[in-house]
């Protein structure tokens, strides 16, 4: 499956600075507004935090910082146990956010799972199932979604803009396609899920990039490599040049996608917020602490001391905990905890621009849910069409794109410049219809993740990492793990376990 791909650096103008985050709408020359969120440049936040003394000091047995799918996972494992979960949004979810249109929730990040076959870890298997979202299915012998409405129909599957058309799919049927996959049968059951679960025999191939693995055994050619690099950016962040095989191949060997029945494809309009709504009523609500900004972290000689910024209240508290799950983004502990960054410092973030589009009126005639956009302007990735998902509420058309890892701060100062990005994703969308859509366009919301997923670059997953120090435990897909839904739930459990 995909998610999108990637543009020129070079067809908007980028203005870098430094600020705070923001939320909030502008009204643009035709008639719809724009809502902008961003953490643009969260760092004059923990700057002033300095100038202010503690005013409140709360102990608690452990401190989950980070609630995305990660840190919720590990607060759902501890439930015997007393847990606070911060995080600095104002919104639970990380990069599997969610934005509210009207009365429903639609992705701003990940945006789909597909059913589990039974060979996956039973730690992230037992969890999903208390949550009820999956259960088990014998005579395939794989873990199936029980909530059958958020399925998206084969028949709707997707569609790919191509050079001015429209293809099935992506990966076009062909005999280098057939020979392509003929080569990756053998690791069919040995692409798990973790990834930490991966066999040794398999780790060499975290040792050289997907590219260089396939031009040794395939003769490729430049149209079959171009499809392989749009759905290794949709997935990963990176080009076959730049993942690792290990990587490539996981990503079409961890399901039997070309055996019928084909995996469940579970993709409702919130996207993989979905299972943060799953955990999330595990836990109370004074439990969860949002808008809140960790900016120290401290070893004392029991416990932890955690410095944590309330945006809202304007002030600072600290944690007195005797463990801590550090969840949130590991770029960050270079200013919170310097001797942990060094196990994560090879972390290599892909930033993503997420652009959501409410549409009023019957615009379109099709309700295809995937429209992967190919092109020379490489960046967009294709857009998800709610329709497919949903019959109700207005049509909401949710936009991708990727970039590389060294424009994370440009991204996230794109703020100044949204407008332009979104008459850019309106005008690839109308290429793809033939359609001006502008006349339906209600609202837009744009979504900048500056560090929006690891990139499983070569020797990524294999890298031993220290993930546990007196107290102080790591989850998170940038633990070493591919940017995955499973692999950070996975994540999440085994920190608490940890602890």
């Amino acid at each position: 499956m995909n998610r999108r791909a990637f543009i020129k650096i070079g067809t908007l103008v980028f203005a870098v600075g430094v600020g705070c985050r923001s939320e909030k709408s502008r009204e643009h020359s035709s008639s719809y507004a724009i809502t902008i969120d961003s953490n643009r440049s969260i760092g004059h936040l923990a700057r002033n935090s300095f100038l202010h003394s503690v005013s409140e000091e709360i102990k608690t047995d452990v401190l989950v910082v980070g609630a995305g799918i990660a840190g919720m996972a590990a607060a759902c494992s501890l439930q015997h146990r007393e847990v606070i979960v911060c995080d600095l949004n104002p919104r639970l979810g990380g990069t599997s956010g969610a934005v509210t249109i009207g009365n429903q929730q639609f992705s701003q990040g990940a945006y789909y799972d597909m059913s589990y076959p039974g060979y996956y870890g039973s730690d992230g298997l037992k969890l999903l199932e208390s949550l009820k979202v999956i259960t088990y299915n014998k005579t395939l012998d794989r873990w199936d979604f029980i909530e059958k409405q958020h399925l998206i129909s084969l028949t709707a599957e997707e569609r790919c803009y191509r050079n001015g058309g429209l293809d099935a799919s992506v990966l076009m049927d062909s005999e280098l396609k057939q020979n392509f996959l003929d080569l990756l049968r053998p690791y069919s059951g040995k692409m798990v899920l973790p990834s930490s679960e991966i066999g040794l025999d398999s780790i060499r191939l975290d040792h050289l990039t997907f590219s260089e693995y396939l031009n040794k055994y395939l003769p490729v050619n430049s149209d079959f490599m171009e499809a392989i690099d749009y759905q290794m950016m949709d997935d990963y962040g990176g080009k076959s040049d730049q993942v690792s095989a290990l990587a490539g191949i996981h990503y079409y060997r961890c399901r039997p996608y070309y055996q019928k029945p084909e995996p469940e494809i579970l993709s409702p309009t919130e996207g993989n917020y979905y299972f943060i709504n799953k955990m999330v009523n595990q836990l109370s609500l004074e439990q969860i602490k949002l808008d809140s900004l960790v900016v120290g972290m401290e070893k004392l000689k029991q416990g932890w001391g955690v410095d944590v910024w309330e945006v809202a209240n304007d002030r600072k508290v600290r944690y007195k905990c005797n463990n801590v799950i550090y969840a949130g983004q590991k770029h960050l502990l270079k200013y919170l905890h310097p001797e942990s960054y060094k196990t994560f410092s090879d972390v290599k973030y892909a930033p993503w621009i997420v652009i959501n589009i409410e549409l009023q009126g019957e615009s379109i005639d099709n309700d295809f849910w995937q429209n992967d956009y190919l092109s020379t302007n490489a960046q967009f990735l294709g857009f998800v069409n709610s329709r497919a998902q949903t019959k109700e509420g207005n049509r909401v058309l949710t936009a991708y794109y990727c970039y590389p890892d060294i424009y994370h701060h440009m991204v996230q100062d794109l703020e100044n410049g949204a407008r332009e990005i979104v008459e850019q994703t309106i005008g690839f969308i109308n290429t793809y219809f033939k359609k001006d859509l502008e006349p339906f366009i209600k609202h837009v919301y744009v979504k900048l993740l500056g560090h929006a997923m690891p990139v499983p670059v070569p020797r990524y997953l294999s890298k031993k990492r220290q993930l546990e120090q007196n107290g102080l435990s790591f989850a998170g897909a940038d633990t070493g793990r591919l940017p995955l839904m499973f692999d950070a739930l996975d994540s999440g459990i085994q920190a608490a376990k940890r602890i």
